[in-house]
């Protein structure tokens, strides 16, 4: 419907992502994108692992990129596939259209334990699968629960950390 047109970004968040537009608002500012530019932002530092520094728990484009990939969705499918996950598409579509990137590798590092959300540089955290795990990742993040004490203050999680399958 062409609502994105009404923003400088784009963003695509995953349900069990927690995240924090102020927090990437300031990411943003400095990275110090130049305006009108076609370009998506690298969200993760984990090389690799991190789908080449792009995994699809947020996603971030500009106005610019956007209008690219309405403009040639169609030729992306075709040439590129579908058979991929969704970052990945997105990914490989905006590389092939000749749009842009910068690098910001804290906006969040994947990892499911919702004590990770005391970690103020980060503007989103995932995976957050269970909806206590989620919201206590919301109180300390955004609602400044527990300030210099550790995330455990609000009482036990259910379930707990060490229930989880891989462990912490």
């Amino acid at each position: 419907d062409g609502r994105y047109l009404q923003y400088d970004w784009s963003i695509k968040v995953d349900a069990d992502c927690v995240f924090l537009p102020s927090r990437l608002r300031q990411h943003i500012w400095g990275l110090r994108p130049p305006p009108d530019t076609a370009m998506y932002l690298k969200n993760n530092g984990q090389g690799k692992m991190g789908n080449g520094g792009f995994l699809g728990a947020i996603e971030v484009f500009s106005k610019k990129a956007m209008e690219m990939y309405f403009d040639n969705a169609d030729d992306c499918a075709k040439y590129l596939g579908t058979n991929s996950g969704e970052d990945g598409f997105f990914k490989g579509c905006m590389d092939a259209i000749g749009a842009g990137f910068m690098l910001d590798a804290q906006m969040f590092e994947p990892n499911f334990d919702p004590s990770k959300c005391t970690i103020a540089s980060h503007a989103a955290f995932h995976p957050i699968k269970y909806a206590s795990h989620w919201q206590r990742c919301w109180d300390l993040s955004f609602n400044n629960k527990c300030p210099g004490t550790t995330y455990d203050c609000m009482g036990p999680l259910d379930p707990p950390l060490s229930s989880l399958a891989g462990g912490r």
